[in-house]
């Protein structure tokens, strides 16, 4: 150990990496509010309900473009608020960054001048280098302040507080300098602004949330969707508060470590005994500063390899639930674009913060010589799968089938299928960090290649996520995706990339002449071309395809023979330990892309290669599917080494691989060509079919024969129960998709109106004379069919009456005398509720002898919890019947035309 004064300790580690986790956690909290938000607001959500129970209504098909066309501008609007929430975000970071250092500096007003501690101070200064703007100042504070700590803006110098306790020690290096040093880390780290804004974001964003949904619990009671907004929104706020936690307990450990690599581990421990270190906090999840015992206890013993299982957790569940609000966001905002908007935007996010995340930590671990790299490998996977489970099952409202129901089953196969991808950008991570440290090439461009290369083939990686998403509800639509539609998108040809980049760096790092070694690698590969490549061409020549799902199958056969021919090589050298990783992984991809351009070769000289299509097929298609299958086997060679180490026995096992290869290509053809793999084969997908969907409501019978015929019965005589029923019947014909014929609910008459005047007009008392003469009645309701927020709904309840005599005339007459007498009026419920009813009335259609109408403006509830609606009556008489249409329509407008069209066929069914 050095003693003091020896020289500057080895740089702090700085924590960008965890900055930037911290910033995407707020970022997603600001999205999740703004959508918590929007939800509580009913002026937002209602509009935005009504849309999505009428547009499902009318275009049931879930993904149709017509669909997506009529709900573009409220989910719109709702990406709007939502992108407004993630704005108030990062102003709200910002402003802690200004404000804060003002608050410290309101603190210092009474300071002291000790020219001793300034002196030595200066000369502590002078030894960790730190000159300009970098230099910082020192206060010394009078009671209160017993603790040190650093403070500083963005623009200005930095700041270094010492209690008067510690500055009249400054002759004293045993207590003056390691305190100085620590609080001298965090300005060699240069986060000290950033660090403000992050002390305020452990406290704010929970009790901001909760407080929010709280209040509208409290208004407006229990509600799923909002329940699911909020549960997200906390969720997403822990996670953040977590981090900001555990990002400034880190900053305190590496401040600790520079103090006592600078000499001070014995006086660093006797301070932390006695008390002059921060104190202890309750609450350690969200504690600022470790306990001092256990800073003390970190001292005593190595440091801990950076990147560990704690690590990779953080960082996979943070990007995939950035990758999930980036994924709302963005599909909210562009609707009708959001099938080739919303999955490249969220699959860049989170392949971006996976390798920041990841890379920095992984190649300071492999440069200290750390190992255990399964466990960065399995807390990504472990944090990834766990978000992905939360946001399964707490969808954004409308996000996922426009519903917010919760599957735990859908959801903890998404979250396993989520956390194999993330496995699989993590184990390219180490191999990169491994290689790059274990090769060391000359230019220092070689590592922004391997973060630009671990970004791209982390996107290519996380690729099909939104379609495995979709795996529990639609699995023969995922596989045909997977199989057909992947290849041809071209981003998964990114994961190319590393394989150039491992055989630049192997070629950087060994400048040599071929070996034994490298031999019995060329002829493994050449090997398992000629058996995987041979067996396909062998199928195809000697069993020719006679139906097109026969071609379909050997295709299929063909582009996995390839992938597979690949990562026999793959497993055989970097398994059995006949080569390292970055050479068995760019030998495997020699020997897919040799057996995928034979394929094409083959093609070409039998006249089956006619242009982009075959391209494709022989040669995009293996590749892509290697790829995959590379990706989800480099987490389990994160142990073996990248290249291999000196070993005089190594040509002996290099001689070996050739017959391991053969023997696991040969078995692996005669499965593909023989029995086959269960599951891998997609038959041709199904053409889409043009014909509308099947309505809910029986459709419209074919126009009758026009042959003359008897003369129709007249529409006012008395009519049977049967031929009631067919009237009554007849607008199903006329009624559009989306409605149904629920079970009839009478009136229950028990409700009191308000003025009692206009009790005749509310329950309709100017028909009850005619009850007497009444022979028929048969009543038939017709409502839409329910939609997915239950805001939105339409109803008709159509009534024939048919009595002994003719109806009279007067009957309307007293109806529209009880409509003059009654502008507006309140019906009570038993339950107390309320609907107020405003009166008008609008012409009546040309029907029947004599027609009548009155309309309806209700109303209930007051201020967000406002209910709206309209309504008509319509009476119909002919002779010996009448006809009564009531039309509902709640939180939507009235379709006049649907009425219209509903009182015609009723009449008109009048006639048989």
């Amino acid at each position: 150990m050095t003693g003091p004064g020896a020289g500057p300790g080895t740089p702090p580690d700085r924590l960008g990496w965890l900055y930037t986790l911290v910033l995407a956690s707020l970022i997603s909290v600001g999205i999740s509010a703004g959508g918590l938000y929007f939800h509580a607001d009913r002026s937002l959500a209602r509009p935005w309900a009504v849309a999505v129970d009428v547009c499902t209504r009318v275009h049931p098909a879930e993904q149709s473009a017509a669909r997506e066309r009529c709900l573009a501008g409220q989910f719109g609007r709702r990406g709007a608020v939502m992108a407004t929430g993630a704005g108030i975000a990062l102003g709200g970071a910002v402003v802690l960054v200004l404000v804060l250092p003002l608050t410290d500096r309101r603190r210092l007003r009474r300071r002291l001048t000790l020219p001793g501690a300034q002196e030595r101070f200066v000369e502590l200064c002078d030894r960790n280098r730190l000159v300009g703007r970098h230099r910082p100042r020192l206060v010394v504070a009078a009671p209160p302040v017993r603790q040190a700590y650093t403070t500083g803006g963005v623009l200005g110098r930095p700041t270094v507080v010492l209690p008067a306790a510690v500055a009249v020690a400054h002759a004293d290096p045993a207590r003056f300098d390691p305190v100085v040093e620590h609080e001298l880390a965090h300005v060699l780290a240069r986060d000290v602004a950033w660090a403000s804004a992050v002390r305020g974001l452990i406290w704010l964003p929970v009790p901001a949330v909760l407080a929010a949904g709280l209040l509208e619990v409290a208004f407006f009671g229990l509600n799923a969707t909002y329940l699911a907004a909020l549960g997200r929104t906390a969720l997403i706020a822990v996670v953040a508060a977590l981090l900001a936690a555990g990002l400034l307990r880190r900053r305190e450990r590496e401040a600790d470590r520079y103090a006592a690599d600078a000499g001070h581990t014995e006086h660093l421990v006797a301070l932390l005994g006695t008390g002059t270190a921060r104190p202890t906090r309750r609450s350690w999840l969200l504690a600022r500063h470790p306990a001092p015992a256990v800073r003390a206890a970190a001292l005593g013993r190595p440091a801990d390899p950076p990147g560990g299982w704690t690590h990779g957790l953080a960082v996979g569940a943070v990007a995939m639930l950035a990758m999930s609000s980036a994924a709302a966001l963005v599909g909210d905002l562009f609707l009708t674009g959001q099938a080739t908007v919303g999955p490249p935007v969220a699959v860049c996010v989170g392949s971006v913060l996976l390798n920041l995340g990841l890379l920095p930590t992984l190649l300071r671990r492999a440069t200290a010589g750390a190992g255990g790299w399964w466990r960065p490998v399995l807390g990504v996977a472990t944090g990834f799968a766990g978000a992905a489970f939360i946001a399964t099952a707490l969808p954004v409202p409308g996000s996922s089938g426009v519903t917010a129901r919760a599957d735990v089953s859908v959801a903890m196969l998404v979250a396993a299928l989520a956390g194999a991808l993330a496995a699989a950008v993590a184990g390219l991570c180490v191999l990169l960090a491994r290689l790059v440290v274990a090769l060391r090439p000359g230019p220092a461009g070689w590592r922004s290649a391997t973060y630009l290369v671990a970004v791209a083939a982390g996107v290519a990686v996380l690729w099909p996520l939104p379609a495995l998403a979709s795996v529990p509800t639609d699995g023969q639509a995922a596989r045909d995706w997977l199989v057909f539609a992947l290849p041809r998108t071209g981003w998964p040809l990114l994961a190319l990339l590393v394989p150039v980049l491992v055989g630049l760096l192997l070629r950087e790092g060994h400048r040599r002449p071929a070996s034994q070694r490298d031999r019995g690698i060329v002829a493994a590969v050449l090997i398992a071309v000629l058996i995987g490549a041979g067996a396909a061409i062998w199928r195809t020549e000697l069993f020719p395809p006679d139906t097109l799902a026969e071609a379909n199958r050997m295709a299929q056969q063909r582009w996995l023979l390839c992938a597979l021919t690949g990562w026999a090589v793959l497993v055989v050298l970097a398994f059995g330990r006949h080569a390292g990783v970055g050479r068995a992984l760019t030998a495997g991809w020699l020997a897919g892309t040799a057996a995928a351009l034979s394929q094409y070769l083959h093609a070409l000289l039998t006249g089956r290669a006619d242009g982009l299509g075959t391209v494709e097929a022989h040669l995009l298609a293996p590749l892509v599917w290697l790829g995959y299958l590379v990706a989800f086997t480099l987490p389990f060679l994160v142990s073996r080494p990248p290249v291999p180490g000196p070993d005089p026995s190594s040509s002996d096992r290099h001689r070996s691989a050739v017959p391991a290869v053969a023997m696991l290509a040969a078995v692996l053809a005669v499965a593909v060509l023989g029995p086959g793999i269960p599951g891998v084969y997609a038959p041709v997908p199904a053409a889409p079919n043009g014909a509308a969907a099947p309505s809910a409501v029986p459709a419209v019978p074919p126009v009758p024969d026009a042959t003359p015929g008897p003369a129709r019965p007249g529409p006012g005589r008395l009519l049977t129960r049967a031929e009631a029923r067919r009237a009554a019947g007849a607008v199903r014909a006329v009624l559009p998709r989306g409605w149904r014929v629920p079970p009839d609910r009478a009136d229950s008459g028990s409700s009191r109106i308000d003025p009692s005047a206009c009790r005749p007009l509310a329950m309709d008392s100017y028909l009850d004379r005619l009850g007497k003469a009444e022979r028929v009645r048969e009543r038939i309701r017709y409502a839409t069919v329910p939609g997915p927020t239950a805001t939105a709904s339409t109803e008709l309840v159509v009534e024939i009456r048919s009595h002994a005599a003719p109806v009279p005339v007067s009957v309307l007459a007293e109806a529209e005398s009880s409509r003059r007498a009654c502008p507006r009026f309140t019906a009570r419920g038993a339950n107390g509720s309320a609907i107020r009813f405003a009166v008008g009335a609008k012409p009546p259609p040309t029907l029947g002898e004599q027609s009548w109408r009155v309309d309806y403006r209700l109303t209930a509830g007051s201020g967000q919890t406002r209910i709206t609606g309209q309504s008509a009556f319509v009476i119909v008489r002919a002779g010996h019947n009448l006809v009564t249409v009531y039309a509902s329509a709640i939180e939507e407008p009235l379709d006049e035309r649907l009425l219209g069209a509903a009182v015609e066929a009723a009449v008109a069914g009048l006639t048989g």
